[in-house]
């Protein structure tokens, strides 16, 4: 069996009990640079995955027999490695193991409920900002050509009213949390990793 395991957004004490107990019993583990690194104690094989994503589902079919583990950063369903995995192994093989995303994770922090939330992502693609920026409350994966500048100026471009909040290195200890307007997120020079929130002003 195949484990797709969320770690949580970043901090070792977001991942599930679940997800920690089948790490530990794996094989083999697979994953990021970083997500490997904060697994320190484990004593079988480690892989790292990258842009070689053919490569590990060539592995990954080749030793179905093994206990192999796949983690990923969030929930691995959520813009995540589960959705290649799923179309490149036979699901019966697979068992996805939800994490805690970045974007439940800074829900929380600023408390508000994710009831009627659209989510989207940035990663490698041209956002529909007229669609996005129609919904109430959204909340956008980001990467480093389309963050919070460039979603600050595509609300301003409408004359539109919204709430950004900017939520960087989520559940680490250099975690910041930034809530303003549009006008507010474009005086800030540069944001790290980060998730926008996009609300409708109240």
């Amino acid at each position: 069996m195949i484990n797709v395991i969320g770690l949580g957004p970043g901090n070792e004490n977001y991942i599930t009990k679940l997800g920690e107990n089948l790490i530990e019993n794996s094989d083999v583990l697979i994953g990021g640079k970083r997500n490997l690194e904060t697994i320190k104690d484990f004593k079988g094989k480690k892989i790292v995955l990258g842009s070689n994503l053919k490569e590990i589902v060539e592995y990954i079919n080749n030793n179905i027999e093994k206990k192999i583990s796949v983690i990923a950063s969030g929930d691995p369903s959520i813009y995540g490695i589960s959705k290649y995995l799923s179309e490149n192994i036979d699901t019966k093989n697979l068992n996805i193991i939800s994490g805690i995303s970045s974007l439940q994770y800074i829900f929380s922090k600023i408390y508000v409920d994710m009831n009627d939330l659209y989510i989207t992502s940035s990663h490698g693609k041209v956002p529909d900002f007229d669609y996005i920026l129609s919904h109430k409350k959204v909340c956008m994966v980001t990467d480093s050509k389309i963050g919070p500048h460039k979603i600050s100026k595509e609300i301003l471009n409408r004359n539109l009213k919204r709430t950004i909040v900017v939520g960087e290195n989520l559940s680490y200890d250099n975690e910041r949390i930034t809530i303003g307007s549009p006008e507010d997120i474009l005086n800030i020079e540069d944001f790290d990793m980060n998730v926008v929130v996009i609300l409708d002003e109240k």
